[in-house]
């Protein structure tokens, strides 16, 4: 009796696994379509670039191989989205060129960032008016409000970053979760910041060329 009752929540198992399997299937594609690509590997379409002053243009600064975005990181200035978004979840992977001989990753000094809610031209220097989520290895998802007055909340948690960085020259997954002026910040999977009540809700948004060769790849946004 007892191999018969077990025959039949085993098959009772395979039966529901078989039932709830199309549906879960549907849910992943789904939840796939929901993405949009920013950036399709091949060129910039949907993207403008901004070196300082008005009319300037693309000179090598940021270039596509192989499917993958590469910054040079000079001169400074910024990749903008054409369009404007206030509620999304951004993702994008993003990792700094070694350079030969480093040895130790403490001492690597590479910079770059993701700007969030771009609006008005050189507000701090060459950079806009907006939300820096910042890309320096050592500081990676730090929040850096631009001009620096701009008002918002912020926290970093520097043990969080500690624990999922990878050494430079891989690749980390940033995540970017934005409702209007309330931002999270997870980085391969552990929240690493917050902004709470920004006073930019709404905007384009950018990638910087400051100063080392990055390479971002899977530029995909999710809107609300």
């Amino acid at each position: 009796m007892k191999t018969i009752q077990r025959a039949a929540c085993a098959l009772a198992s395979i039966l529901a696994v078989a039932v709830l399997a199309p549906n879960l299937l549907r849910a992943q594609e789904d939840a796939e379509k929901a993405w949009t690509m920013l950036f399709d590997g091949k060129d910039f379409a949907g993207w403008q670039v901004y070196f300082g002053k008005a009319g300037t243009g693309n000179d090598g600064t940021f270039t596509v191989q192989d499917g993958i975005l590469i910054c040079s990181g000079k001169p400074a200035g910024y990749m903008v989205t054409e369009k404007s978004y206030g509620n999304y979840t951004l993702q994008f992977d993003f990792a700094f060129k070694r350079p030969e001989g480093l040895k130790d990753d403490a001492e690597f000094r590479g910079n770059s960032g993701c700007l969030i809610h771009v609006g008005e031209q050189n507000a701090l220097g060459v950079w806009p008016r907006s939300i820096e989520v910042q890309g320096a290895n050592r500081q990676m998802g730090v929040i850096l409000p631009i001009p620096r007055d701009l008002k918002c909340t912020r926290t970093f948690d520097g043990q969080a970053l500690a624990s999922v960085l990878r050494p430079v020259g891989q690749f980390n997954r940033i995540e970017i979760e934005v409702q209007g002026g309330d931002m999270t910040i997870s980085i391969n999977g552990a929240v690493v910041s917050t902004v709470r009540d920004c006073e930019l809700t709404a905007g384009p948004i950018g990638i910087q060329s400051e100063g080392a060769e990055t390479h971002w790849k899977n530029i995909r946004i999710r809107e609300k």
